[in-house]
């Protein structure tokens, strides 16, 4: 094991995977200076109980390396590929997330002081479980391709970024000029990470060599290359038209409802110029 580029691993893997996160803290933490069942402390052993939920999901990829050749499940490096496109659609079709997010705090202010603190602590978990689709997405085809004990080292890893994280929401709370460059433009910047890091995991499985050979080895005219380009390409064009499917059904299930307000608009303008 090389434990420089375990670490180097586990660290990037995790930045990847939790920029979402810290914003989701900033918003918990700005929520703490209002609240008194809301505290920093209460908001970090929420995100670590979250963070153990879906490490421990996770880590059933890890037990299925043990009975399957790990060079396949490296084809599960293709979900971080597709969450790279997901996040790219985002920027195209906006589909109103941050009003949701909106609804989601004032829930959360609206218990006030007679939130519960296990209510608190259990809130912020279910937040951080809820939005770790792409974590497990991620950390299954990783801890699947980890050898010796690389999967202790991302566990150990992981652990510390996350006191970091927490520490870093705290702050950057306080310097909210930062927060908002950073949301900025990380929404641009996380589809590229989670498609570079899909393309790590595929490259360092072995996943498409090790196919191209059981293929070639099967069938005298060696199609392995055409065989695995092909399925590659119908995988992915599917996958993808289906995102784009789903984006633009949101789109135009959305847009009725905006043409239906901005027409009530002028009538509620002439009724007033009518009394």
């Amino acid at each position: 094991m090389q434990f420089g580029k375990a670490v180097g691993t586990a660290c990037s893997s995790f930045i990847v995977t939790n920029i979402d996160d810290l914003f989701v803290l900033v918003t918990f933490f700005a929520e703490a200076s209002i609240s008194k069942n809301v505290t920093p402390v209460k908001i970090t052993i929420g995100q670590y109980l979250g963070f153990t939920v879906i490490v421990a999901i996770s880590m059933v990829g890890f037990g299925a390396a043990l009975v399957l050749p790990s060079e396949p499940i490296g084809f599960l490096g293709l979900l971080p590929v597709l969450l790279g496109v997901w996040n790219m659609c985002d920027l195209v079709f906006k589909d109103g997330g941050e009003e949701e997010e909106g609804l989601q705090e004032e829930d959360g202010a609206a218990g006030g002081a007679k939130v519960a603190s296990m209510k608190s602590i259990l809130k912020v978990s279910l937040v951080v479980c809820a939005n770790g689709a792409d974590n497990v997405g991620t950390y299954i085809p990783l801890f699947s391709q980890a050898k010796g004990a690389e999967i202790a080292v991302y566990v150990v890893v992981y652990n510390i970024l996350l006191g970091v994280w927490c520490l870093a929401a705290f702050l950057i709370m306080k310097q909210k000029h930062i927060f908002r460059m950073a949301q900025k433009y990380a929404s641009v910047v996380i589809p590229f990470l989670y498609m570079g890091l899909g393309i790590f995991i595929i490259v360092k499985s072995s996943c498409y060599p090790w196919s191209i050979e059981h293929i070639d080895n099967s069938v005298s005219s060696h199609p392995g290359k055409i065989i695995m380009g092909v399925v590659t390409t119908i995988v992915l064009f599917a996958c993808i038209g289906a995102m784009l499917w789903i984006k633009v059904r949101k789109a135009a299930a959305q847009s009725p409802s905006d043409v239906s307000i901005a027409g009530q608009e002028p009538e509620a303008s002439g009724s007033s110029i009518a009394s």
